[in-house]
C-alpha cells in the first residue's frame, strides 16, 4: 500500500476545509496556495471527493468547496479509498479490491498481509478529519537499530 500525493493533498484540503466550518465555501485556489498544491491537480482531487459525497461545491463569485458532512464523520480511510483505492498491502487480503493469487491456498504470507491490513485499516478508519485538525503533541523520534552484518 502506498499513500499517494493525491491522498495526502486530499487530506490536507479536508483539514483546511474543516478549519473553515460554518463559513463561506473556499476556492480551490486558496487551498492550493496554502498547501502548495497545483490548482488543476487539487480540482481533480476535490471533484473525486465531491462525487464521493465528502465535499460539496458552490458555483459563482463566492464559489468554492466545503465539507458535505461534519469532519467527525469523515475518516482518513474513507478518503484514501476514494483517492487511491484499496488499503490492503496486497490484493489477496483486500476487502474492496480482491485479487486472487495462485499461491493463496497454501501461502504463509497471507496471514502477515491480513494482520498488516487490519492494523492499517484500524488506524485510518478510526482517525477522522476532526482528529487531524488537532495540533500534534511533540513526540520523540525512536530510531530502530538494525542488525549488523
Amino acid at each position: 500500500m502506498n499513500i499517494s500525493t493525491k491522498s495526502e493533498y486530499g487530506l490536507r484540503a479536508l483539514i483546511h476545509l474543516a478549519s473553515n466550518t460554518g463559513r463561506e465555501a473556499l476556492p480551490a485556489r486558496e487551498i492550493g496556495e496554502r498547501w502548495h498544491v497545483p490548482v488543476k491537480y487539487l480540482e481533480q482531487i476535490l471533484t473525486a471527493l465531491k462525487e464521493a459525497g465528502i465535499v460539496e461545491s458552490q458555483v459563482g463569485a463566492s464559489g468554492g468547496y466545503r465539507l458535505a458532512r461534519p469532519a467527525t464523520l469523515i475518516t482518513a480511510g474513507e478518503v484514501i479509498r476514494v483517492l487511491d483505492g484499496r488499503l490492503a498491502p496486497v490484493g489477496c487480503v483486500s476487502t474492496y479490491d480482491y485479487e486472487p493469487c495462485e499461491f493463496e491456498p497454501a501461502c504463509g504470507l497471507k496471514t502477515l498481509w491480513a494482520r498488516t491490513r487490519a492494523a492499517i485499516i484500524g488506524v485510518l478508519d478510526q482517525t477522522t478529519i476532526a482528529d487531524l485538525c488537532i495540533p500534534p503533541k511533540p513526540q520523540k523520534l525512536v530510531v530502530l537499530k538494525t542488525a549488523s552484518k
